[in-house]
């Protein structure tokens, strides 16, 4: 996929959308891995990854929101994405459909706060 593409994908609404674009368009780094997983799969873990950065009090972005997702897209293939962003250093992970169409949630994580 190129940047271009992705960057069209993320012209949602939202502010974890909006930030995972602005890092692109400044050249921060991505990947979309070619695997699919089933988003029941997906949903648990990181439901416990929001619980975790939530009790350690790490600044997050959509995650929540990227958990309900996945929990309502049940056996549906997902393929994953990342983005990472040096300054300030921040994580973006994607979900997006199987065929990479769109982006189904985002959550962003400051990276500044882990520990």
């Amino acid at each position: 996929m190129k940047r271009e593409e992705l960057i069209s994908l993320l012209a949602g609404d939202g502010p974890v959308n909006e930030a995972c674009r602005k890092a692109l368009e400044q050249g921060a780094s991505f990947h979309i891995w070619d695997g699919l997983v089933p988003a029941s799969n997906l949903a648990p873990a990181y439901r416990a990854r929001e619980a975790i950065t939530r009790d350690r009090g790490i600044p997050t972005l959509g995650f929540a929101a990227a958990v309900e997702t996945l929990n309502a897209l049940a056996e549906q293939p997902v393929r994953l994405g990342g983005v990472t962003q040096l300054d300030p250093p921040y994580y973006f992970q994607l979900f997006l459909s199987a065929d990479a169409t769109t982006v189904l949630a985002c959550i962003g994580v400051d990276q500044q706060h882990q520990g």
